[in-house]
């Protein structure tokens, strides 16, 4: 049998196979297009009373490529423009598999998102000049972007068995930022925060925002990260990848936004670890508390797979309030 697939079969293939598995129908064509959106009050310690009800809004995990849908963008705009927040976090991927698809509609959707106090953002592992991923060793490797059909690749991870080394290779640590992404980061609202801090100003007080390189490259440099940062106010700090979390205990910050894990994406017993391989597996999704820090992982808006199963796209809006 061939499955040699040229691209333009491959999304049909997949398609097709959903469409007539009957069963497939509502993780591919309906729960993708969906977007939920969680609203959370998180009590912060020390919180100034100036920022009470301050409104973070969170985004992640794009994976914008040529069958990216504008009826879904636009949505997206329209949902996030009426939750009105004060700054908008965005906690990387926006490409997928490193690869340069449609980047002036791209740029044209980051264009459409504001906020009074500004919009910051990181990169994932998918947004360098090469993708990183876990490779068949469990290694944090640059890995060769895929050929074959998702349908494939999909059957192919359920029979993978993978344990995490936590080794990064060479050739990930020596992977540079995409010209193409970071070109036109610069002509959006997005601020780019790579191993470094924006004090924000707000009402009379401040807010640290903590930006951090992808985990997976060896790239979240903490010390250089919060050089600039204020212990005399609070912090949020945007974490691709939630594995590194644990890595920041003896750091600053009452909350790390993460996306990376798309939810469990097939979230199924025993069938999403092979989907979302993670060191932490209870890194799945939602707010978890790590050392003294509350650590949330959104599920993310696409998915290099076009499968979603009982984990919608996810906008979160997080509300500070002081803790007594």
């Amino acid at each position: 049998m061939n499955f040699n697939l040229k691209k333009s079969e491959s999304p049909f293939l997949w398609d097709l196979f959903c469409f007539i598995s009957l069963a497939g129908i509502w993780p591919r064509f309906i729960e993708p297009r969906l977007i939920s959106t969680t609203r959370l009050s998180l009590k912060i310690d020390r919180l100034p009373q100036n920022l009470k009800g301050f409104k973070i809004l969170q985004i992640s995990d794009l994976h914008f490529n040529h069958q990216s849908s504008e009826i879904f963008y636009h949505k997206l705009v329209k949902k996030c423009e009426a939750l009105k927040p004060d700054i908008i976090t965005f906690t990387g991927d926006f490409l997928c598999y490193s690869k340069p698809e449609e980047m002036d509609k791209l740029k044209s959707l980051l264009q459409r998102f504001h906020a009074p106090y500004g919009c910051f953002a990181v990169l994932g592992n998918h947004d360098y000049a090469s993708f990183v991923s876990i490779n068949n060793q469990g290694d944090y490797d640059v890995i060769q972007p895929p050929t074959s059909s998702s349908l494939f690749r999909g059957l192919s991870r359920l029979t993978k068995s993978i344990t995490i080394t936590k080794k990064v290779t060479e050739a990930a640590e020596k992977t540079s930022f995409h010209p193409e992404l970071m070109q036109i980061l610069m002509e959006t609202p997005f601020t780019v925060l790579h191993n470094t801090t924006a004090t924000i100003p707000v009402r009379d007080t401040k807010i640290n925002i903590c930006g951090l390189g992808e985990y997976c490259l060896n790239k979240a440099n903490m010390v250089e990260a919060y050089n600039h940062y204020d212990k005399n106010y609070p912090g949020i700090i945007l974490l691709h990848n939630p594995d590194g979390a644990p890595h920041l205990k003896d750091y600053p910050g009452d909350l790390i936004l993460s996306g990376h894990t798309h939810g469990g994406q097939v979230n199924l017993p025993w069938m999403w670890k092979k989907f979302t391989l993670l060191e932490n597996i209870n890194f799945k999704k939602g707010l978890v508390k790590v050392h003294n820090k509350w650590l949330y992982i959104n599920r993310g808006l696409g998915s290099v797979l076009p499968f979603r199963w009982f984990s919608q796209p996810e906008i979160l809006l997080l509300t500070l309030e002081p803790a007594s």
